[in-house]
């Protein structure tokens, strides 16, 4: 029986479905040498033992693991380098990675693996399968202009402000979504890690620690822009991550629209946009900034003119209509649930 090739090994470790995907296959091979590919495969292991068995110096063991922190391909956790764990640990780590360790070429291969192979994965979810583990945070400056809502009355998981000053380390890191696709115009450089994740970005060239401050900046600029906040909670109780989303790039809008699934993915804030028809122009630009397609124009009582309702249904609780609205008819309050 012919062994099996190191890189389809390094796809079985990883856990994805299709071993011989030849498009996983194509970016293990362009990130890692044959040497390289047969020390993820030994992983977790004290960089003695690697040595021993891969007959190579421990110092050399030692640079490679440096070399495949870098790029992506090994996480740092309590218990030593370990390789990424899936392709989606794997996908955000490597195109998170500094720009020496992602050029064109990788990026149009990780490009074409979510087009082909990953995106139709999306359409595949059942309608019972309950398994949201991203969840909206509201935008703050939503929050801010929102008289109803008063900031202690948020889940301890929306309060964005909260969450930034409760974070040890804060660092910055380009939307690994947006870097590969380029699809969109949106900042680059504006998807915010928190933590051991900030830590772990840091240490090794992929991000830049910033403020507080800063990284509120940050989350205010993209609500301006119509970015929807979203923490991928499923990596760990502890908040290690805030993107900031668009509906052109993001791997679970993109899919989750277009395949009608996105609340099987998405978990809902406890708020939901609302609108004053007193103060409503009609002039339809939350409609355009509402991801959801939960906003409508509708005639409503003593009013000729249409105005925006919204459907409480289809809110997620984002607020970028709120910060689209320059006559101040829309904003957010509390839900029930």
């Amino acid at each position: 029986m012919v062994a099996e090739d190191i890189y389809t090994q390094l796809v079985r470790k990883i856990n994805y479905p299709d071993p011989k995907s030849e498009r996983l296959l194509r970016i293990f091979r362009k990130l890692a040498s044959p040497d390289e590919a047969r020390l993820l495969l030994e992983l977790p292991s004290e960089p003695a033992d690697s040595a021993r068995k891969l007959g190579i110096s421990e110092d050399t063991v030692r640079q490679m693991i440096g070399v495949l922190t870098e790029k992506g391909l090994i996480i740092t956790t309590g218990k030593g380098p370990r390789m990424v764990r899936d392709v989606t640990q794997f996908h955000d780590a490597n195109l998170a990675s500094s720009e020496k360790w992602v050029d064109t070429e990788l990026l149009d291969l990780w490009k074409d693996f979510y087009e082909v192979e990953w995106f139709p994965t999306m359409g595949n979810i059942p309608a019972d399968a309950y398994v949201q583990y991203i969840r909206v945070v509201p935008a703050w400056t939503a929050i801010e202009r929102s008289p109803e809502i008063a900031p202690g009355q948020l889940r301890k998981e929306e309060n964005l402000k909260d969450l930034v000053n409760s974070a040890d380390t804060i660092a910055v890191v380009p939307c690994t979504c947006r870097r590969s696709m380029r699809r969109c115009s949106a900042p680059l450089h504006n998807c915010v890690v928190f933590n051991r994740g900030a830590e772990y970005a840091i240490s090794r060239g992929a991000g830049r620690q910033i403020s507080t401050d800063e990284a509120m900046a940050i989350f205010a600029e993209s609500e301006k822009l119509g970015l929807v906040h979203t923490w991928p909670f499923f990596a760990s109780p502890r908040l290690n991550e805030v993107c900031n989303c668009c509906s052109d790039c993001c791997g679970i809008f993109d899919a989750g629209l277009k395949f009608g699934t996105l609340d099987r993915i998405l978990e809902k804030a406890h708020v939901r946009a609302g609108v004053d028809h007193a103060l409503c122009n009609g002039c339809q630009d939350c409609i355009e900034r509402c991801f959801f397609g939960a906003i409508e124009m509708q005639r409503v009582p003593q009013s000729k003119k249409l105005k925006a309702v919204v459907n409480t249904d289809k809110c997620f609780g984002c607020g970028v209509c709120v910060l689209g609205c320059e006559v101040g008819a829309m904003a957010m309050k509390m839900c029930d649930g």
